[in-house]
């Protein structure tokens, strides 16, 4: 009439002897790498050859952390494409933050891009 609960177990082996663990966490699979939480974004600073101005890469910080996402990583780069050398014309600097995957949606929103879309881009030296 009464059913009675057996718990399933596992055996395993270990160098004190052997240890009972219940099947649910004998069998519990390794979590996802820290890096499979993480994701890249970049924004064009908006400078200008001759000119230089621009947002700074502490500024766009700042703007990411307002709307609530959480920075792990800045830095300066170069989106990769080729431009005109003319003065006023666009330098293709940009700047670069890896960021919590629960806030891509907010960056996106900031104009921020992924940059796995900016396959030639490269990190250089932010300069103040």
């Amino acid at each position: 009439m009464f059913k009675r609960f057996i718990p399933t177990v596992a055996l395993i082996l270990s160098a004190a002897g052997f240890v009972f663990l219940p099947a649910q966490l004998a069998a519990r699979p390794a979590p996802p790498p820290a890096s499979a939480y993480l994701v890249k974004i970049y924004k064009s600073q908006g400078s200008l050859q001759c000119q230089g101005g621009g947002e700074s890469v502490s500024q766009m910080r700042r703007q990411l952390i307002k709307v609530g996402v959480k920075v792990k990583k800045a830095n300066c780069g170069v989106d990769g494409m080729m431009y005109p050398a003319v003065c006023g014309a666009p330098d293709g600097k940009i700047n670069i933050f890896t960021i919590t995957r629960d806030g891509l949606a907010k960056a996106q929103a900031q104009g921020f891009g992924l940059l796995k879309n900016l396959p030639d881009a490269q990190l250089t030296e932010c300069k103040l």
